[in-house]
């Protein structure tokens, strides 16, 4: 997560997808990102001297979204960095003093720029295998000469922009991956290296480095550090177990919340504002992070895969690290509540089952056509949700027959039959979602338009709510519709 400017924000998930907020993270939207579930995202950083200007650090299967994407209109539109040579970018690190001066941490080694991005220049030795890859970066803030770089074999440094490197890993556990590499902004010889053995501290530039006495309740697997701009001595840092603070420079740390954090940002406009990005999505905190709010509203970065309703509540499984979740929502609320395993013993929440094994699919059926749901539409009769669009079953589920129509040879990801009234159902269509008042015969769309994600799953009308239709975006989260006012009619 990265603040902007006064107010705005940028979030960004591991599957390249991308938010703004314009409100203090109060509500998101997604940006046009054109490697979004195409690639995985690494890196993200804002260029602090030219606005509108935002590097994101990338590795895919396909050349196309490996590499760097530039945007220089605030993410409107967006272009590969055309160097073949970066592949697989890992990190990347602008100089605070010229941005034209840009690092790289590549799974080929540390690249180097001078003008923006236009020339690139491997500044690591090919041959050097423990210098790859390279997974974190830091420039030295008063000599872009003095580069950092964190891999899987501990840290690196350079003192002659990348001509000679050496290891810097003297009193830090042989094998660390070193997640995050921090300069002190006050103390250039102050290094900070966020590690999965914990938070170490070099007085020396590195060339010695001390473990700290870690949190009580924390992990060791330590992912970011960031310093307060406003109070140099106070520091936070992201474990796997929470998120830790320091006051003293790194001396002593204590956790202060329990979400497993991997990116800290702090607005350096208003004192102890810092925004967190955690596996249980983004937070804020007014108080140096001792208390933290949810601010998800529009933004998700969680696996979604199924939803069902009890009167008026919501259950969403969601697949993280820790394995399968449960979250629910009453109607009446607006944040997400974790299930407890005490909860969920006493109150399992229905979920949807695969459908290629719902008795009365014929085999036959199932193997040729993805099958995604199936409700009761007329009396007798069975509307299946298929990759070839709609198909209906007068037997009870024997025999099949596409329903000819404008949902017809495409994908209809998502039925459900509204619970008041049989004859009416909704369907998804990619990124739009349909409605038909005749048991699914004829069919007219209630939504369309790019705002709208295209990977709808599931779709319900809670039955203690029958105004609203609840959509679930596999990667984008929980969408609500009040149901138009002709309803009635």
């Amino acid at each position: 997560m990265v603040l902007v400017d006064r107010g705005t924000l940028l979030a960004a998930t591991s599957n390249a997808q991308i938010f703004r907020s314009e409100d203090d993270g109060e509500s998101w939207k997604p940006l046009p990102f054109p490697a979004q579930y195409r690639a995985t995202l690494h890196s993200f950083v804002v260029d602090r001297q030219n606005p509108g200007v935002y590097f994101v650090g990338l590795s895919s299967d396909n050349p196309e979204y490996s590499g760097i994407l530039r945007t220089s209109d605030s993410g409107d539109t967006w272009d590969r960095i055309p160097e073949p040579e970066l592949r697989a970018v890992w990190a990347i690190a602008i100089w605070q003093q010229d941005s034209k001066v840009m690092a790289a941490g590549t799974e080929d080694g540390v690249f180097l720029t001078r003008d923006a991005g236009t020339t690139w220049v491997l500044v690591t030795p090919a041959d050097a295998v423990e210098l790859k890859p390279v997974v974190s970066l830091a420039i030295d803030p008063w000599e872009s000469n003095i580069l950092y770089a964190g891999t899987p074999h501990l840290a690196w440094k350079s003192v002659d922009g990348g001509s000679v490197w050496q290891s810097i890993h003297q009193g830090m556990l042989e094998d660390s991956d070193v997640f995050a590499i921090l300069i002190d902004d006050q103390r250039r010889r102050r290094v900070f290296a966020a590690t999965c053995g914990g938070i170490y501290r070099s007085l020396d530039g590195g060339a010695v480095w001390r473990k700290m006495i870690e949190a009580e309740g924390a992990s060791f697997r330590t992912y970011h550090i960031a310093q307060d701009p406003a109070q140099p001595n106070v520091l936070l840092a992201g474990t796997t177990q929470g998120l830790v603070k320091s006051e003293d420079s790194g001396t002593t740390w204590r956790r202060v919340s329990e979400h497993s954090t991997h990116w800290i940002a702090f607005d350096t406009a208003r004192p102890n504002r810092t925004y967190l990005a955690t596996d249980e999505g983004l937070f804020r905190s007014d108080d140096g992070g001792e208390s933290l709010r949810a601010i998800n509203r529009g933004f998700t970065n969680r696996h979604l895969t199924s939803i069902a309703a009890v009167e008026t509540s919501l259950y969403v499984t969601a697949l993280s690290d820790r394995g399968r979740l449960v979250l629910r929502r009453p109607d009446s609320e607006f944040e997400w509540e974790e299930m407890t395993e005490t909860a969920l013993q006493a109150s399992e929440p229905p979920e949807y089952k695969p459908l290629s094994k719902i008795p009365g699919l014929p085999r036959s059926f199932s193997e040729h056509i993805g099958i995604y749901d199936v409700v009761r539409a007329a009396d007798g009769e069975l509307l299946a949700a298929t990759s070839r669009g709609l198909a209906r079953s007068l037997d009870a589920g024997v025999t099949w027959k596409p329903v000819p129509g404008r949902l017809d040879g495409t994908t209809v990801s998502a039925l459900c039959r509204h619970p008041t009234r049989p004859e009416v159902l909704f369907a998804a269509l990619f990124g739009e979602i349909f409605r038909s008042r005749d048991h699914g015969r004829s069919w007219t769309p209630l939504t369309a338009g790019s705002e709208h994600p295209n990977d709808f799953v599931a779709l319900l009308v809670l039955p203690g709510n029958p105004g609203r239709l609840i959509a679930l975006s596999r990667s984008r989260g929980v969408y609500a519709m009040v149901l138009p006012p002709e309803w009635d009619d």
